[in-house]
């Protein structure tokens, strides 16, 4: 999410990622920004006004019908990221994850967050939303702090809520060359998995399969920054 907080022209003072080729991924892009490894052993980072991120999803993921959901080995790293929200107290939380989360868990994520002081707002948006040629949807959940309704308790949620609705192309779309692979295509019957190539750079693919869209999260970065604009500033020790 690193880049489409740049975009928004937000700075990021530090991130967590535990696998060794995205920390180095990190640290080139984005030098000045501390890096934490492991989230189990990260307490009381510094404040920041937002919290972005996405814990793992192989436990949610449609991809694994058997998975345990929330409760897994891997997704139940919430619980974790969960806990740096609440050391922390940031204004605003922005949380992605498969949008199989809503079967899978997301009534612990809710529960979670309001027991803390939490409101959200969530919305599954695909890539072709956005005028990508692919779907790649995604859930997205932008949290933000009671206290700062209750200073507008009858704005702040319905404007929040008319911003994420709308669809904002900010993508040339690029023509597919073959009718039928497009957003719409049904590859089922095209694909066959036999590995990955002896050729191909396996750090890099597992890398674009945990990345999200950065035209999405600037999106969502910059509603997080109308939303501020419209809001009573309150100190941080009252959040």
């Amino acid at each position: 999410m690193n880049w489409g907080a740049q975009r928004a022209e937000i700075k990021t003072i530090w991130n967590c990622e535990i696998n060794p080729f995205c920390r180095k991924i990190l640290k080139k892009h984005f030098p000045e920004t501390i890096q934490y490894t492991d989230i189990t052993a990260l307490k009381n980072p510094p404040y920041v006004d937002i919290i972005s991120g996405g814990f793992p999803c192989q436990d949610i993921s449609v991809a694994n019908p058997k998975g345990e959901g929330i409760n897994g080995k891997r997704s139940g790293l919430w619980k974790e990221m969960f806990r740096i929200i609440c050391e922390t107290r940031p204004r605003y939380v922005l949380i992605e994850n498969s949008p199989m989360l809503l079967r899978r868990g997301f009534k612990t994520v809710l529960q979670n967050l309001s027991e803390a002081g939490y409101d959200a707002e969530w919305h599954c948006i695909q890539a072709r939303d956005f005028n990508f040629p692919h779907k790649r949807e995604r859930l997205y959940v932008v949290c933000y702090a009671k206290c700062l309704r209750c200073y507008h308790n009858t704005f702040s949620h319905k404007r929040l809520q008319k911003i994420l609705s709308k669809q904002t192309s900010r993508q040339t779309l690029i023509p597919m060359p073959i009718k039928r692979f497009n957003a719409e295509s049904d590859y089922s019957s095209v694909r066959m998995y036999n590995g990955f190539s002896a050729e191909l750079d396996k750090n890099r693919i597992i890398a674009l399969g945990n990345a999200v869209i950065p035209a999405i999260t600037h999106f969502l970065f910059e509603c997080i920054k109308e939303f501020d604009k419209h809001i009573k500033q309150v100190p941080t020790n009252e959040l």
